[in-house]
């Protein structure tokens, strides 16, 4: 039966690029369904995202040994994906619950192509809600020290074979040492628009300084804090005669919107990572 794949490749600007990668799809028995590519002048690399579909003949093994002389002889990074391969995602999430159910509710309705086979908490609080959508719910316990912890944490995503961690409002800051080894599969939502605002009650600080806009930001977890390549955005207009409360109530609205987008993103192989920043292909 014909497969799927996405192909995602990043090198350094020059001539020919597509015209190579297509030909060598193309010599393998593959047929381009969707192609996107950009580069960025100011560092001069180049991105492609391509998606398409295999013959009977085709043959992964062989494709991945021609694409790696030519990847070679371009400089290329790149990373050959089954689409029908639904990516394990993980969800970690502390006492507060509309980022999860926003997840959760997408997934339920065929929105995230992507399991969720596990949720993971410091706390008891969302059980329930894992309850509730028929989902494996651990509590692990932060106060037992850092590496025991993580240890414990890492055992889990390893036993459910999860390949990206979300955290949906998961209070706890990652070790160094942890977030190098999941480098760029940790997703955090920010509730704020970064790089304002950072550290704790970041609306009750737009709140104070009179701010006209909140917002939110989905990035991936780095080892500074909040400073993670950033995913996806959006604000708010709000007016003067707003509460703290009503921020904090608009601002759930728009962290659900952002964690989500950037998930559907990265699920969707749209999102390159270059020198410290993304790029997002459609």
């Amino acid at each position: 039966m014909p497969k799927s794949y996405a192909l995602m490749v990043v090198c350094p600007d020059q001539s020919g690029l597509i015209a190579a990668v297509t030909r060598t799809i193309a010599e393998s028995g593959g047929n381009v369904l969707h192609l996107s590519q950009y580069t960025a002048v100011d560092i001069r690399a180049f991105f492609m995202k391509t998606h398409f579909e295999t013959s009977e003949g085709f043959d992964v093994g062989r494709f991945e040994a021609a694409f790696a002389v030519l990847a070679e002889s371009f400089g290329m990074e790149w990373r050959l994906l089954d689409r029908e391969r639904r990516r394990r995602v993980a969800i970690l999430a502390s006492k507060t619950s509309h980022c999860l159910y926003e997840l959760l509710l997408k997934h339920q309705d065929g929105e995230l192509d992507c399991d969720i086979p596990v949720i993971v908490s410091n706390h008891p609080d969302l059980a329930s809600v894992a309850t509730q959508f028929h989902v494996p719910f651990f509590q692990v316990d932060p106060e037992k020290g850092k590496a025991a912890y993580e240890v414990d944490l890492e055992g889990i995503l390893k036993d459910y074979g999860v390949d990206l961690v979300v955290l949906a409002r998961y209070m706890q800051v990652l070790s160094g040492e942890l977030v190098a080894r999941w480098r760029e599969k940790v997703i955090n939502i920010h509730h704020g628009f970064l790089p304002a605002f950072q550290g704790a009650k970041p609306y009750h600080q737009a709140w104070a300084k009179g701010v006209k806009m909140i917002g939110a930001t989905a990035h991936f977890v780095s080892d500074v804090l909040d400073q993670g390549p950033i995913i996806a955005q959006d604000v708010l207009r709000v007016a003067d005669t707003r509460s703290v409360s009503e921020f904090i109530r608009l601002g759930k609205d728009v962290e659900r919107k952002v964690l989500y987008e950037a998930l559907r993103l990265y699920l969707d192989n749209s999102v390159f990572v270059r020198e410290g920043r993304t790029f997002i292909l459609p």
